[in-house]
């Protein structure tokens, strides 16, 4: 018997009555979801058997949260409702090196360090609830949230126009003798370092403390309709409010076009949306097939973070395609193959990549020699610095056996993490390195209507090391440019992280 089987029972309840449902979805609505830095800043999975199977699903309509990644699913799945709740553990950290001698003068220098970031556990809440309409249409919503670039860095600091052997010539570019800007913080938040009168006027002043806080919640509304027995096509309008903010960047201030709108501006608020559609398939007996597209997602700027990120703060969701397969050798088997890809790139701000070379020439130069004007290689500019991450495409396994009420879980997942080792720098905020996912999980079915299940995913170290180009910045002497290529002596920078998580998961079927 086909998994896309639906029960007759299924149709004895009406849309009016599931009131319980709709109050816990609306609940929820009002929750807080942390960062889930996974996959990108896209969680591996949804619920908590998606989670349990290395994120795979596009094909597998066992539960609500299907949704999320293909609304054709509901269309199988009767009237029920699916909660989770994750306990999510990301370990981050970052570690510098000196900068090399030469020529050189360090527009900005992380000192040499290993830190990690603090606030480390996370309580993610998940929930969908689907009903039939009629025998051929089904309806519901799912609340589910996305994140990645929640990092806390307490420790470190930093030094500005730190110069080295190239003083004299570089005080004849500026026009005074250079005295460098030593902060405390990992982006030189706060207060100059004892001894250094920060006489160029980097240092926050502020709090060193180093942070970003993104949450993305997501509002989806679906519909199904079945073509037939086994297929089906299915819709969701998203709706998606988003929340930023940023601390101890102050330093940075000079390299914007909004200098007052980059740094310690309190919690900026974002709202949009888009869509997904979604097919449901048996393609042999014992073969299902599911795809998903969803569109970018159209996101109101941060306005209080405007000087901040490319395009004046503005920050879209990326598009992003999925398909499955589930392969079912015997009746309590199922092998699930996924494939997942997220088109980063396309937004500016986490798209752009730092150009050093136009960074420094158009850009830091200017400010370092008085100048306020607008620059189009300056941060907020729509074809300023961004975080420069690339499109990321996962590949998803996972393995599920039944034996009576019981179902027991096995997953794997694979990417190529979105950093370059190009755009290490920017991307000490948001390590986003992770490349594997090991996961496991069960579900107990205690009676025909109240199930459980469980799901573990261990995420290992995968340490990505690159160039800082800003902190060895050479001066050839060629017609007076500063060249900010990278060479042998610039500061080695590492990122890196772990996680860990547990998801706890509830479902109900009518």
């Amino acid at each position: 018997m086909s998994v896309l089987h639906t029960p007759s029972r299924c149709f004895r309840r009406p849309l009016q009555q599931s009131v319980p449902g709709a109050w816990l979805a609306l609940s929820l609505a009002l929750l807080p979801l942390p960062a889930a830095a996974t996959n990108g800043y896209f969680a591996h999975g949804y619920s908590a058997s998606q989670r349990a199977l290395g994120g795979a699903g596009t094909a597998n309509a066992s539960d609500a949260l299907i949704v999320t990644i293909n609304p054709a699913g509901s269309a199988f799945l009767g009237e029920r409702w699916d909660a989770n709740l994750s306990l999510f553990v990301p370990i981050r950290e970052y570690e510098t090196g000196p900068t090399g001698g030469g020529l050189a003068v360090g527009i900005v220098d992380i000192e040499p360090d290993r830190v990690e970031s603090r606030h480390n556990v996370f309580a993610i809440p998940g929930f969908a609830y689907v009903t039939p309409l009629d025998e051929r249409s089904s309806a519901g919503i799912a609340v589910y949230g996305n994140g990645g670039m929640n990092t806390v860095y307490k420790d470190g600091n930093a030094a500005f126009a730190k110069a080295g052997s190239s003083s004299g010539l570089l005080g004849g570019l500026l026009g005074y003798s250079p005295v460098e800007s030593r902060c405390t913080g990992t982006f030189g938040g706060g207060a100059p370092q004892p001894g250094n009168a920060d006489l160029l006027g980097f240092c926050g002043n502020g709090n060193g403390t180093a942070s970003v806080d993104l949450i993305q919640l997501f509002v989806a509304p679906n519909y199904a309709y079945k073509l037939g027995e086994h297929t089906a096509l299915g819709i969701s309008p998203i709706f998606a409010a988003q929340r930023f903010s940023a601390k101890g960047l102050q330093a940075f201030a000079q390299f914007s076009n909004s200098p007052e709108h980059v740094s310690d501006q309190g919690f900026s608020f974002s709202y949009g949306g888009g869509g997904r559609v979604g097919l449901l398939t048996e393609l042999l007996p014992g073969l299902d097939f599911g795809a998903s597209w969803q569109s970018r997602i159209y996101m109101t700027r941060f306005k209080e973070y405007e000087g901040l990120f490319a395009e004046r703060g503005d920050f879209d969701i990326p598009s992003s395609w999925n398909a499955g397969l589930v392969i079912k050798p015997a009746r309590n088997q199922r092998i699930l193959l996924d494939y997942q890809r997220i088109n980063f790139s396309e937004i500016a701000s986490v798209g752009n990549p730092l150009d050093p070379d136009r960074f420094v020439n158009d850009c830091a130069l200017q400010r370092l020699t008085g100048s306020a004007a607008d620059s189009t290689a300056c941060l907020g500019a729509d074809s300023g610095p961004g975080f420069g991450w690339r499109d990321v495409e996962v590949y998803k396994v996972g393995y599920q056996f039944d034996s009576g009420n019981w179902a027991w879980r096995l997953g794997y997942s694979q990417t190529r993490q979105p950093i370059p080792e190009s755009e290490v720098l920017f991307n000490i905020l948001a390590p986003a390195v992770i490349e594997k996912h090991y996961t496991a999980g069960v579900g107990w079915q205690r009676s025909r209507q109240l199930g459980f299940d469980l799901s573990l995913m261990y995420a290992p170290p995968n340490p990505v090391r690159g160039r800082n180009p800003l902190s060895n910045v050479q001066l050839p002497g060629n017609g007076g440019l500063i060249n900010a290529g990278v060479d042998g002596n610039d500061q080695d920078i590492t990122l890196d992280m772990h996680q860990y998580e547990l998801t706890l998961g509830v479902n109900y079927t009518y």
